[in-house]
């Protein structure tokens, strides 16, 4: 069955991520990382395994856009970014259960519209596209209720969406300073500010033209193309 019959939503937004300066992810993981583990939140991990799952699934699904638009992506672009969301997303998790709020119904229309475009899909490029393309809106969904449940207790009963998702934010903040949340430092990613952005968390250093590519700010498609077929995507 054709993976081209209706676009996936989510693949310019997931594009503009990968170029704003996701590294390559070509450092040595720190040494208090242990085997399998991609990320600490809190009481919880985020396991190596699920990274690679989603990253291999996803990768599937897009293959036909990219190259339809003649692209190629190290699949160590795609490790970081959805690292990091994973990240977030079990951040936002346990931030919700403290509060003991949901994500909201933008968080469910976000899930169903993905349903919809990727029933063309293999059932694990289906669950990638969902998790990876939705885990934006579930954080933003759990920021907003907790924020509308903060105001409302200081005796705004129906505060602005921007109010909200202002208070909201400055829990997430807090709840995040307050636990241990780490990334392994080869994906490139780091939380701050509340949000996953890329960090020169390498613990090496990139002299050569080819390792000096591996970390360009967008995908150098000459680098790419020459990576074996299992570490790119397209």
């Amino acid at each position: 069955m054709s993976k081209s019959v209706r676009p996936l939503v989510g693949l310019v937004a997931v594009s503009a991520l990968l170029a704003s300066g996701v590294l390559s992810g070509c450092g040595v993981a720190g040494t208090d990382f242990q085997p399998g583990v991609a990320a600490r939140v809190g009481d919880s991990t985020v396991s190596s395994d699920k990274v690679e799952q989603l990253v291999a699934g996803y990768c599937s699904a897009i293959e036909d856009q990219l190259r339809t638009n003649k692209t190629i992506v190290p699949q160590s672009y795609l490790s970081s970014v959805i690292a990091g969301e994973l990240a977030m997303v079990e951040a936002a998790r346990q931030l919700a259960d403290q509060y003991a709020v949901e994500a909201g119904k933008d968080y469910d229309q976000k899930v169903a519209q993905l349903e919809g475009a990727v029933t063309a899909l293999k059932p694990d490029e289906q669950t990638a596209v969902v998790e990876v393309e939705s885990a934006a809106s579930y954080v933003s969904s759990v920021v907003q209720a907790v924020g509308t449940q903060q105001l409302a207790a200081a005796g705004t009963a129906k505060p602005t969406s921007d109010a909200a998702t202002a208070a909201g934010q400055k829990a997430l903040v807090a709840w995040l300073d307050d636990h241990d949340v780490r990334i392994d430092p080869k994906f490139g990613i780091a939380i701050k500010d509340g949000q996953a952005v890329p960090d020169d968390t390498s613990l090496s250093y990139a002299v050569g033209t080819t390792a000096k590519s591996g970390q360009a700010t967008t995908p150098d498609q000459a680098y790419a193309g020459a990576l074996p077929a299992a570490h790119r995507c397209g």
